[in-house]
């Protein structure tokens, strides 16, 4: 991949909207290059991580829901004939056929952001945008909350697991091809929080390798639309396994776990090397700590960070043509005061990064 990102800005998913315009100015007047759907969690609670990515296995009755909880019933006595109805329409939609591939799309009553998105670009055009990002859920963050008819987390259930996982990857490579016709690059995020839980004491059944293998599956379906793939990731975790993988963009909290990061370098020069991109979630996205943060300080402990992988014999050039600046998670959980300081501080930390590299450039 040779894509030099050079600082853009860009959000992580959520914000505290319930109006999905209101929502949309914020971004487009914060991002503007980097524009990206907003997920609406305030909105209903259908706008949930869940209702987003499992909306066709609750069609196929693959998924159930009882008393408002949503679980895989893999005991039903129709679970065989629905199972190769979902693969007959995975296969078909995989290999082209739109009308599957339809079938796997977010239900616009869970995703009004998305549907939003395409409008206003549709009316308006992409305006400063030179890339359009999505997201969609990570196989280990809902496989470890969805349930299956035993209450167990449904990761744990080989069939479900896989179900799971080919479901992301035709709503990423949908997404893909719906960004795609408005003629920039796409960039499709997988946002997958739960991968911290790989080589925790409580989760010592997860293995490095699968998880790679069924991420790398997801990456290949967006990768098939003609799209950037990355990954976002908030919290501490085995970042080997992002940077072993075939993902484009590692996208992280560099405001609180630099350090975690910084641990697996002979990877993170790999995968820079490779034409990886660092997207740097250094802007807080706790109330308690993004009060006191300004553009100033937030660059001088970005620096920090970069000037200690220079150190440790990375290119501070190969850095700076491959970093993104984020906030360091969503923001819908938020005030939306806070999320307002959130934008604004990425943003123009972001102009006083790319302004420095001109003028370092010439």
């Amino acid at each position: 991949m040779s894509l030099k990102t050079q600082f853009l800005a860009t959000g992580i998913g959520s914000v505290p909207y319930t109006v999905p315009e209101e929502a949309l100015d914020l971004i487009f007047s914060y991002f503007p290059e980097v524009p990206y759907w907003p997920q609406l969690p305030l909105r209903s609670e259908t706008e949930g991580m869940l209702s987003q990515c499992i909306a066709p296995l609750l069609k196929l009755g693959i998924v159930e829901c009882r008393d408002h909880k949503y679980f895989f019933n893999t005991e039903q006595e129709e679970w065989g004939a629905r199972l190769a109805q979902f693969y007959e329409l995975y296969i078909a939609a995989s290999e082209g056929d739109a009308q599957a591939l339809d079938f796997f799309k977010f239900p616009e009553d869970s995703a009004a952001g998305f549907y939003a998105f395409l409008k206003h670009l549709e009316s308006n055009g992409t305006g400063q945008a030179k890339l359009l990002k999505g997201q969609v859920s990570g196989p280990l963050s809902v496989g470890l909350a969805l349930p299956d008819q035993d209450r167990k987390a449904s990761y744990y259930n080989p069939q479900a697991r896989d179900v799971l996982i080919k479901t992301l990857a035709m709503q990423g490579l949908n997404q893909a091809k719906s960004l795609a016709r408005f003629g920039l690059p796409v960039i499709v995020f997988v946002d997958d929080p739960g991968l911290y839980a790989s080589g925790q004491s409580t989760f010592i059944t997860l293995r490095k390798d699968e998880i790679v293998a069924e991420l790398n599956s997801i990456y290949e379906a967006v990768k098939s639309g003609g799209a950037i793939a990355g990954t976002h990731s908030c919290a501490g975790m085995d970042w080997s396994i992002l940077f072993d993988s075939e993902v484009d963009i590692v996208s992280f909290d560099a405001f609180e776990y630099f350090s975690t990061v910084s641990t697996y370098m002979d990877e993170l020069k790999a995968f820079l090397n490779r034409g990886g991109i660092l997207s740097w979630g250094i802007v807080p996205t706790s109330e308690n700590k993004i009060t006191d943060q300004s553009v100033e300080s937030l660059e001088v402990k970005l620096f920090d960070n970069i000037s200690y992988l220079v150190n440790k014999g990375l290119d501070p050039r190969m850095l700076a043509e491959q970093s993104m600046i984020t906030p360091s998670c969503g923001t819908g959980t938020l005030s939306l005061d806070m999320s307002i300081k959130v934008h604004q501080l990425t943003r123009n930390l972001s102009l006083k990064l790319r302004s420095s590299e001109k003028e370092n450039n010439r």
